[in-house]
């Protein structure tokens, strides 16, 4: 805790107040730290279909709110596709969704109703959207401080009805958008790779490697942090927050190996100690 900030509890402040508080870390000018979101970009994602949807956060807290079925947990699923593996998405959780009952590719193909079969024996998706048309989701992420802009985006396509869609990673320092960036390629991705490449991006084709880019970028150091971010952003309620601390917040450390390390040391520590008591009683005898 700095100075000011005790000075400030003793002189009446409310300490609650100020647990989760990153105000103290402000420069002098009073600009937050860190990278923030300033502004996202939606396109074919979900039921946002045909035209770029934009969300200016600036960096600031924002409320998220609309009628049931506007598009609110979609808009969350975009942002987490943008930073975690779609591997371990639980799609439309905020939203109290059973599992699988949303998917990456059901983003991607826009499926937004069920129409049944001749028979009625089955029902199948409507989609807005068909094969090969290009999905991307895009994230302007600013450090004020710094004043420093990095861009992560993901592009989608689908080549089949079902199954997973291809996707590739794009990582920028500065600014980009949609319109200015992922245009005027038609709609080859080959096209799209080498344009971004032209403008400065480096390219992914794989979550790995775009994370470890982001994460340095970033200053995020290890995992327990972007696994923080996974478990909270559709949490409805801490049942106890004494185990949420410790499975979440604090990272996982090897005890074991760590106390047999120092059993290890201290063991030639002690073996060297007791040679040096030895080589002193021998100096001793012969003088």
């Amino acid at each position: 805790m700095s100075t000011e900030a005790a000075t400030a509890i003793k002189g009446g402040a409310d300490p609650q107040e100020m647990l989760f508080s990153l105000d103290e870390k402000a420069d002098d000018a009073g600009t937050p730290p860190g990278f923030r979101l300033h502004r996202l970009e939606l396109l074919n994602w979900g039921t946002f279909h045909q035209e770029v949807r934009t969300f200016r956060l600036d960096g600031s807290n924002s409320l998220l709110t609309g009628d049931i079925g506007s598009g609110k947990s979609t808009v969350v699923d975009a942002i987490t596709t943008l930073l975690l593996p779609a591997n371990r998405i639980e799609y439309n959780k905020a939203a109290g969704a059973q599992k699988k009952e949303r998917t990456l590719m059901s983003y991607v193909r826009g499926f937004h109703k069920s129409t049944r079969s001749a028979g009625g024996e089955y029902s199948k998706p409507v989609a807005l959207r068909g094969t090969g048309k290009l999905t991307v989701v895009l994230g302007v992420f600013h450090n004020a401080v710094l004043g420093k802009s990095i861009t992560l985006a993901i592009t989608l396509w689908a080549t089949q009805e079902a199954g997973q869609p291809n996707r590739f990673y794009s990582l920028a320092e500065g600014e980009q958008s949609i319109a200015g960036d992922f245009a005027n390629f038609g709609q080859d991705p080959a096209k799209l790779k080498k344009q971004l490449r032209a403008a400065g991006a480096s390219i992914h084709e794989t979550f790995e490697p775009y994370a470890a880019a982001f994460k340095r970028q970033f200053g995020i150091s290890g995992n327990q942090a972007m696994e923080l971010f996974h478990r909270t952003v559709s949490m409805k309620q801490v049942e106890n927050i004494t185990n949420f601390v410790r499975t979440n917040m604090l990272e996982e450390d090897d005890v074991e190996a760590r106390i047999g390390n120092l059993i290890h040391h201290f063991d030639d520590l002690k073996k060297a100690h007791d040679a040096v008591l030895r080589a002193k009683d021998q100096i001793g005898l012969l003088t």
